[in-house]
């Protein structure tokens, strides 16, 4: 099975800038009990999976998953230690999301790998140290700073408990797409009216064929999230 792609906590300092790295902010995995991944590396390339991909370090959580979701059920060893991947069968996951701060949206300026600034729409952290957030207010505003090159891009980190056995544990997605920040931004808005108890949720793997102006067709496939009826 092939290594999954690796995450923004991997990430390490170029050493021509001869500065520390920021600190991470977002969440690490040894904080959940396993990750969720719509990608992998297959022969060095990324590719994307038809199917969600569930990581985990505990074997009990990764036999409960395989059971609970179907699919197929691998283990990898490394210097670090074995970790048990289960490629469900599953496109779409029915999820609870534990209110607001279950969604964590950063913008995030990088130099090939080393991050130079995080903003989280207030502050804005860089290797110099702390300032008020320089990113356009709008999340279109940011978008079009990004395509110049000038501005962040996005991190969205999801946490979330499956809804068939949320006692299975808690388990993070973490996407750098545009699309599925936008998507973030209005689930966890809408986060904000509702009470403080877990809501349900549905990820998607969404498929999409798209014909550019000169006919050419190709397959874009984005991670998705929405907030499901209540009751």
């Amino acid at each position: 099975m092939p290594r999954p792609l690796p995450t923004t906590s991997s990430l390490q300092a170029a050493p021509s800038l001869r500065r520390a790295p920021l600190a991470s902010s977002g969440i690490q995995p040894d904080q959940v009990d396993g990750r969720l991944l719509y990608a992998t590396l297959v022969n060095g390339r990324p590719r994307v999976l038809p199917t969600w991909l569930l990581i985990t370090s505990n074997r009990h959580v990764a036999a409960g998953a395989a059971m609970l979701l179907g699919g197929e059920l691998n283990i990898e060893a490394d210097g670090l230690g074995q970790s048990y991947l289960v490629l469900t069968s599953h496109p779409e996951l029915d999820v609870l999301l534990d209110g607001p701060r279950a969604i964590r949206l950063r913008m995030l300026r990088r130099h090939g790998s080393t991050i130079l600034r995080s903003c989280d729409s207030h502050t804005q952290e860089t290797l110099s140290g702390k300032q008020p957030c320089q990113c356009p207010a709008t999340f279109r505003g940011r978008w079009e700073a990004a395509k110049t090159g000038r501005g962040c891009e996005p991190l969205v980190q999801v946490t979330i408990r499956l809804e068939a056995d949320p006692s299975l544990g808690l388990f993070l997605l973490s996407s750098a797409t545009w699309t599925f920040a936008d998507d973030a931004t209005k689930v966890k808005a809408a986060l904000h009216r509702q009470p403080d108890t877990p809501v349900r949720a549905r990820l998607l793997i969404d498929r999409a064929i798209c014909l550019t102006r000169r006919g050419t067709t190709f397959a874009y496939t984005r991670p998705t999230i929405t907030l499901l009826p209540t009751g």
